[in-house]
């Protein structure tokens, strides 16, 4: 059963997070939260934790420190409900010899289970999904024939087909050509707005990630900032994080990097 995100408040968070891989600490006692209704971006340079972080927060990384989904600690979700409430959108996810379709499908794994035959309401949201990527077309086509922007919008479509209230997506723009990064951009705010999802994205393209709502800066497994674009850039929170002077310009009401070359 789908949980109102609206009537609990945050929609996920963490308090105390850590991450080591061995000796190393790469996440730092981060303390987080997440509204429903907001797309929050995780941008920082590469190596900072940003894909470690989404993982975590995922329940796919272990960690020390507490995880919130829907005001309950995520270890309390049984495994099938948790799928259901959070989405997970892996960076450079396998090619099978799945079809397009098949592989959006799998989106419905948590509802109908192994067994289970899909109902109306499956097809239905494998349709929508597959819609609002623009992958219908490529239904009958096996993955491993597409190439990578296509099968990383297959696989967002995956995503979407769970109609999990919160998506968690780690370079859902990765492969992308321009126009297909801003589509996703718009699907993202979309989620968001129309449906009430609470969508973190982990991003390396800047003008995308001043698109959202909210932006998380990490630099070193630690949070520079979290707040919203105005006061990200007031606070010039990308500079310190990259350690270089990063200029943003506005045009047409978007913010854009503008590069010293």
């Amino acid at each position: 059963m789908a949980v109102d995100l609206a009537s609990v408040g945050s929609a996920l968070g963490c308090r105390g997070l850590s991450v080591a891989y061995g000796q190393r600490k790469v996440l730092h006692e981060i303390d987080l939260e997440f509204e429903p209704g907001l797309w929050t971006a995780v941008v920082g340079p590469n190596g900072s934790g940003k894909s470690t972080l989404l993982r975590a927060l995922a329940g796919l990384q272990s960690s020390r420190g507490e995880i919130f989904l829907a005001g309950r600690p995520l270890k309390s979700w049984p495994r099938r409900s948790r799928a259901r409430q959070l989405a997970w959108l892996a960076q450079g996810a396998p090619t099978t010899d799945l079809t397009a379709r098949e592989s959006v499908a799998l989106g419905r794994f948590s509802h109908t289970g192994w067994l289970g035959s899909r109902e109306s309401v499956d097809e239905a949201a494998i349709e929508a999904a597959m819609d609002a990527t623009g992958t219908t077309e490529w239904g009958h086509r096996r993955l491993s024939t597409l190439s990578g922007g296509e099968r990383q919008r297959v696989h967002l479509a995956r995503a979407l087909a769970t109609q999990a209230k919160v998506l968690l997506l780690d370079e859902p723009t990765t492969h992308l050509d321009p126009p297909h990064q801003q589509d996703v951009a718009l699907l993202m705010k979309r989620q968001a707005r129309e449906q009430g999802v609470c969508v973190v994205s982990a991003i390396h393209e800047l003008s995308i990630a001043l698109a959202a709502d909210r932006l998380i800066v990490v630099k070193d497994g630690m949070i520079i900032g979290h707040g919203s674009v105005n006061e990200a850039l007031s606070g010039d929170w990308l500079s310190a994080a990259f350690g270089t002077p990063i200029e943003i310009v506005q045009m047409q009401g978007a913010f854009l990097w503008c590069p010293k070359l």
